[in-house]
């Protein structure tokens, strides 16, 4: 679709006029987002205020799904594909972290600002920019802010979301709030595992050398950072968490590990959490003690080509409105359609820094570009109806 023709439409224009003209609501609308914490597995509260916000837009079958989505639908004319879009509800950061959002000339910062209250605030101001100017698309819209997106949340919300409607839509938009110029069409997969190790342990004197859980467990990690691992693809490992013993003259009976795989190839992924799962079986039976694995994520990998149509759209769409493009392998929503053959990508709404830090921020200048920019992609994406 010719994007730069698609924007002198008179629907499309005022659409995107109205962007322009609301550039504040937005940033306000994305405050009031942050300021509802939200924390993996805990989003429900803010799940409950983008479910009426769908309401108010006049989204059709508004609900909470049972992965705790919130979740609407905007019917198009029924000539042309659907479309998937999901926002996450989610933030890294745990209950009683202060969220409230400082200003600092033209920067919005507050943990979660912009992972991901902006995007959410785009999609929602994408949804009332075209009911403001009378937009429809060809094709209906599926739009969800879903949980589970960070950490051990597994995507768990964007599975579900997709799970349903993957057989009615021919593509999928994730949103992030940052880096408005990147086009995400190539997604990093992860296996992640806990592993929990158990031994005889005792007195540190008077059972020395009962076999120690915490010893089985550092051999294991001391043999999982000697693993060579391809650089392309790309392949990547990392024990992030360990928890283990009682006292430090109590030989400990148990320690477990968190451990992150990741790759842009699944068979590479596959060949390297083969490995990794050897490596902490071999130290347990060595080490004379039990290890116990339990799968804690499961991100898929996938791509699709830079020059597959809805890549070219989007990055169309970068052209028509002055966007420098570029791209990166990443883990986003984005996963999930990758994963399963159907194609998706994710784009981005503003520029910051500092995600997943106390100290994230946002800039609200380049918001206004962010919204067009999803608001551009979903009808070139959809049709015009």
């Amino acid at each position: 679709m010719d994007v730069t023709a698609l924007m002198r439409d008179p629907a499309v224009a005022s659409a995107l006029a109205w962007v322009e003209a609301h550039a504040a609501q937005v940033a306000e609308e994305a405050v009031r987002i942050c300021e509802i914490p939200a924390p993996t597995f805990e989003e429900a509260e803010r799940a409950a205020y983008v479910r009426r916000r769908f309401a108010e837009l006049g989204l059709q079958d508004v609900a909470i799904d049972a992965a705790g989505n919130a979740r609407g639908r905007r019917p198009g004319t029924g000539g042309g594909p659907g479309l998937a879009m999901a926002a996450h509800l989610d933030t890294v950061f745990p209950k009683g972290t202060d969220v409230k959002v400082k200003r600092q000339g033209t920067r919005l910062l507050a943990p979660g600002i912009g992972d991901n209250s902006t995007a959410i605030a785009a999609l929602l101001a994408m949804v009332e920019a075209m009911n403001a100017a009378g937009l429809t698309t060809a094709g209906d819209l599926y739009l969800a802010s879903d949980t589970g997106e960070e950490g051990l949340g597994d995507l768990k919300g964007m599975k579900a979301f997709l799970a349903e409607v993957k057989d009615r839509v021919g593509a999928t938009i994730a949103v992030e709030g940052m880096k408005v110029n990147r086009v995400i069409h190539v997604a990093v997969g992860s296996r992640r595992y806990k592993a929990t190790f158990t031994a005889r342990g005792g007195h540190s004197w008077g059972h020395f050398p009962s076999p120690s859980a915490i010893h089985i467990m550092g051999r294991a990690i001391a043999e999982i950072s000697r693993l060579e691992v391809p650089t392309d693809p790309k392949t990547t490992y990392n024990v992030g968490v360990i928890h283990g013993g009682t006292t430090v003259n109590t030989i400990a009976t148990e320690a477990d590990m968190l451990v992150d795989m990741r790759s842009v190839d699944t068979r590479s992924l596959a060949d390297l959490e083969r490995r990794v799962l050897a490596i902490v079986g071999n130290a347990a039976k060595e080490g004379d003690g039990q290890a116990k694995l339990e799968m804690v994520g499961d991100r898929p990998a996938g791509s699709i080509s830079a020059d597959h149509p809805v890549v070219q759209t989007c990055r169309a769409v970068h052209r028509a409105l002055g966007i420098p493009t570029f791209s990166e392998a990443s883990s986003t929503d984005a996963n999930v359609p990758l994963g399963m053959g159907l194609p998706g990508v994710c784009l981005g709404i503003t520029e910051g820094a500092n995600e997943h830090r106390l100290d994230e921020y946002i800039e609200t200048g380049p918001i206004p570009m962010g919204v067009k920019n999803i608001l551009l992609a979903t009808v070139a994406l959809t049709g015009k109806g």
